[in-house]
């Protein structure tokens, strides 16, 4: 069977998802130059729905003897409807957010959860609502068990439309909260550290998990890096917009310099340090984690872990170490102390001996 292209029209109906054979590159350098182009938000390839940039792909792939499936044509010309209010409203809410320049993932959760409101408000807008009918709602929401940190996000998104887009005054909404339990950061030991860094052979995967693990970076941090982050000069690293948004510059250890360097060397990125299947584009959360998890098994290591247990190990080191709190706070970019103090419960540096020990049995 012959290798084909296949376009799927969007549910905006204004662009296909094109799907084709990444990893052959005459095929994607030929359809890019028809007019195709990678589009991050969709994590594909993506063409505008017109029918003389649907006429040159059928043009490149007769070229290249490819087979192109297209959906009916008719299904372009359908008309969507007009939007409805909520639409527009939740339109308005998310460009208020876009505005704000919160984070994607903040701008995700938020959507979700003002749709789950606008749901409940309807026909009506939220600004028919009283406070009651939103204490209502989100009594209700608590009432069907949902945790503590969805409460809180309910809350926020709802206060940022009344408050934010419509600019009314602060509102308080008093709702029982139950007691948030007190977790404490699973870690691991130093030597397990070592097994899990020394089983991983590709350089790339192990200068990711040993910047995670050396500089305590979180897994966005890692893999936003750029080569104009590393100055070899200074020995620092610097980490732009992490979370917070703040900016911070952490010292760079030699071994983890010439790693990235060698790294560098065989993949050869364009934009980031860590990029994908595909020049430019950067390496995916999900394959992280799983490169994580597969070294845990070489390792011999049975309990679940994730790369942000190597940034709690980091911060548990450095306090088990003697590293003053405070230093450790700015190296994690913590915006509060007591977010940092969370490490005392688990690192063992000032904790006494237990009396047993003295009996000698």
């Amino acid at each position: 069977m012959k290798a084909a292209v296949s376009l799927r029209l969007r549910p905006s109906r204004t662009e296909f998802l094109v799907f084709f054979p990444f990893s052959n590159e005459p095929t994607r350098t030929a359809l890019l130059a028809a007019g195709v182009r990678y589009e991050p938000a969709a994590k594909g390839y993506v063409l505008p729905a017109d029918a003389a940039l649907v006429a040159r792909v059928r043009a490149a792939c007769q070229h290249l003897g490819l087979v192109l499936l297209v959906p009916p044509t008719p299904a372009l010309a359908v008309a969507l409807p007009p939007p409805t209010p909520h639409e527009v409203l939740l339109s308005r809410y998310c460009q208020f957010i876009a505005l704000k320049r919160y984070s994607p993932n903040t701008l995700k959760n938020y959507r979700s959860a003002f749709q789950l409101f606008l749901a409940y408000c309807g026909p009506r807008l939220p600004l028919a609502l009283s406070k009651q009918d939103v204490l209502d709602y989100l009594a209700g929401r608590v009432a069907a068990g949902i945790s503590e940190t969805y409460q809180n996000l309910l809350i926020n998104a709802i206060k940022f439309y009344y408050e934010q887009v419509e600019g009314q005054p602060r509102q308080y909404y008093n709702i029982p909260r139950p007691k948030r339990p007190q977790t404490n950061p699973k870690v691991l030991a130093q030597e397990e550290v070592k097994a899990l860094l020394q089983g991983t052979e590709n350089r790339k995967h192990r200068a990711m998990l040993m910047l995670a693990y050396g500089l305590g970076l979180r897994l966005g941090e890692v893999l936003a890096l750029t080569p104009a982050d590393i100055d070899s000069k200074r020995m620092a690293l610097y980490v732009r917009g992490g979370k917070g948004k703040k900016d911070r510059d952490l010292p760079l250890p030699e071994s983890l310099l010439l790693l990235l360097r060698e790294q560098f060397r065989e993949f050869r990125p364009i934009t980031f340090i860590f990029e994908g299947q595909h020049p430019g584009e950067p390496y995916s959360e999900r394959s992280l984690q799983m490169v994580v998890k597969q070294a845990a098994s070489r390792a011999g290591i049975q309990r679940p872990i994730s790369l942000h247990m190597l940034r709690h190990s980091y911060a548990t080191h450095l306090m088990e170490a003697g590293t003053d709190t405070r230093i450790i706070q700015d190296l994690l970019g913590h915006s509060s102390i007591k977010t940092t103090e969370i490490y005392t419960h688990v690192a063992q540096r000032a904790r006494p001996p237990s009396p047993l020990d003295s009996l000698g049995l």
